[in-house]
């Protein structure tokens, strides 16, 4: 009988095309109508070391990439000894005949492939391996392998022999499934919109900043937001804009804040060992009252920490980091299509209100590939800056105290735009000023011009119950397990719904409180280790919650938060 949905992780060494081949079912998954998410892991060194594909694709909208594995696929032994209890009770086993063992207990759903023995027959080399692999994965789920065939050829276009090695690998393998083929056929539906499109987090997020009016990018590569950097090297010049890539994040910084200056939208991105080095600048940012976004995908942390795993240890850094009180914004996607979203939010909140805005991502959202829709900009509203051309012939003062805290900005060029942008405590001409007096009156109008984030004019996510007697709240990446996790406790009859704030600050305590008022449980899932949405929630708005933070690399699963929910103890 055919499935809604099928987990599918591939393990093995780096080199030996793991990454790849999830890569290569994935797209081809998405161009054969069905709706997937994925997740991976991979070593930081240079030498190699386990990799880990999963992949959850199937006829309805996905939006956690699973949990139990109905499909594992094992390169070498060391895939089955760390992933074999990940198993589904009744998941199905495809691994490398001269590579690895499987106990005797789970010979009855297990099937032996020639992984290497094929390709070596075929191309020559080990090369075809992951194909063999890909292969027989499409024999166990009855997938029509043309949309892989076509991937091959695109990719080796240039290399013809390679293409067909490839294809025959890709072919052999499907002969390999055995007694297995067909076992995870997956329904699909009969109608597939037009409008889908694959994308990681990470592209979303430079395909909306180009779609926000971005018109310069500085960076330096960092995992895990290289790929923006990459992405935009490509694309922002087919619309007239710059990528550079600079010495270090402090260079990056600085740049984007002298093209910012200069009229330019502008951006940057990089993780948490780069945000600290960044943060002299946001606060200048803020100070100054220049605008700028700046990606912060999270990993693993402290110092180097986990470059390769997931995390959501940089919140308490993004909204506090740096000496003094400068304002900023920080916002949290919390899907793919979010990224795409945020990111234009990042912008026109920017360039409204005159401050750096941090966009929080993490390694699981920043790499992970989804399906969805295509995003409809055709009504984008797309917000700009006040500049001194809005002043009129009177006398320009960048640092207006108006009614709204919001200043003219001068342009360089702009007639009677002229000021000197400076860190330094300064009047409303720019000049320095240290009075007591002048100091409270610009950190006030610092401060209050970020008072309608505070109101509806921000996009939050509340998914369940509106006001329930279970009440879930978190950030990011963990929407989806948390979204699935609800339904899950609904449809057992519970009332429990999550709220997700997408600008966590400035922090939103008047919809966090409504939201619990009736809330017998208030239950924070997080991925850190102290716990830093917790804290938020309890100083924002003084309530007593259940914290509920991990920080072992790994997203949640629905599963996780469901026992949490129900409180069960997990088996």
């Amino acid at each position: 009988m055919a499935r809604k949905s099928v987990v599918i992780r591939l393990a093995g060494e780096s080199g030996e095309g793991v990454i790849s081949s999830g890569d290569i079912l994935t797209q081809a998954a998405a161009r054969g109508g069905y709706w997937t998410q994925t997740f991976r892991t991979y070593p930081a060194e240079i030498k190699g070391g386990p990799c880990m594909y999963q992949v959850r694709m199937g006829e309805d909208q996905i939006y956690s990439h699973g949990k139990w594995v109905d499909l594992l696929v094992c390169f070498n032994q060391e895939a089955w000894d760390l992933h074999w209890d990940s198993l589904a009770s009744d998941g199905v086993i495809l691994y490398d005949e001269t590579a690895v063992e499987i106990p005797d207990e789970y010979a009855p759903r297990a099937r032996p492939v020639r992984m290497e023995k094929l390709a070596k027959e075929i191309g020559g080399s080990l090369r075809a391996k992951n194909m063999v692999a890909v292969g027989a994965v499409s024999g166990v789920i009855s997938f029509d392998t043309t949309p892989i065939e076509e991937l091959v050829l695109r990719r080796y276009a240039h290399k013809q022999g390679v293409a067909d090695a490839n294809i025959a690998a890709l072919r052999a393998g499907g002969d390999e499934s055995g007694d297995l083929k067909g076992s995870l056929e997956i329904t699909k539906a009969v109608e597939v919109e037009a409008d889908r499109i694959l994308l990681s987090g990470n592209q979303a997020i430079a395909a909306g900043a180009v779609a926000a009016g971005l018109e310069f990018f500085a960076g330096y590569p960092i995992t895990p937001a290289s790929d923006i950097l990459e992405w935009l090297s490509a694309k922002l010049p087919q619309v007239g804009g710059i990528t550079i890539q600079c010495e270090d994040e402090i260079a990056s910084i600085s740049a984007v804040l002298g093209a910012s200056y200069a009229g330019a939208k502008s951006m940057t991105a990089t993780s948490g060992p780069g945000l600290s080095l960044m943060t002299e600048m946001l606060g200048y940012s803020g100070t100054a009252e220049i605008p700028c976004v700046v990606i912060d995908a999270q990993r693993g942390g402290p110092s180097t920490g986990l470059p390769t795993k997931t995390e959501q240890s940089d919140l308490q850094h993004a909204l506090y980091g740096g000496h003094g009180e400068a304002p900023r914004v920080v916002i949290a996607p919390i899907t793919v299509e979010d990224c795409f979203w945020a990111t234009i939010d990042a912008f026109n909140y920017s360039e409204r209100y005159q401050v750096p805005v941090i966009l929080l991502t993490d390694q699981g959202l920043a790499t992970r590939m989804e399906v969805i829709h295509k995003p409809d900009t055709s009504d984008l509203e797309l917000w700009e800056r006040k500049t001194a051309a809005s002043v009129g012939d009177g006398e320009y003062k960048r640092y207006e105290l108006t009614q709204d805290s919001i200043s003219p900005m001068g342009i360089p060029g702009e007639l009677n735009g002229r000021y000197v942008s400076t860190g330094i405590e300064h009047d409303e001409l720019g000049h320095p000023a240290y009075t007591p007096e002048n100091h409270v009156a610009m950190q006030t109008k610092r401060w209050a011009k970020l008072d309608p984030l505070k109101t509806d004019l921000v996009r939050h996510e509340l998914y369940g119950d509106e006001q329930p007697e279970i009440a879930l709240i978190g950030f990011g990446s963990t929407y989806g397990a948390v979204r699935e996790a609800v339904a899950l406790a609904k449809a057992e009859g519970a009332s429990v719904g999550a709220f997700y704030p997408r600008v966590l600050g400035p922090f939103p305590a008047d919809q966090v409180a409504h939201f619990t008022a009736n809330a017998k449980r208030i239950v924070i899932p997080e991925v850190n280790f102290t716990g830093q949405l917790a804290r938020l929630v309890r100083g924002e708005c003084g309530l007593q919650v259940e914290s509920h933070a991990k920080c072992d690399g790994l997203p949640f699963t629905a599963d996780d938060v469901l026992d949490v929910i129900m409180e069960r103890v997990p088996s």
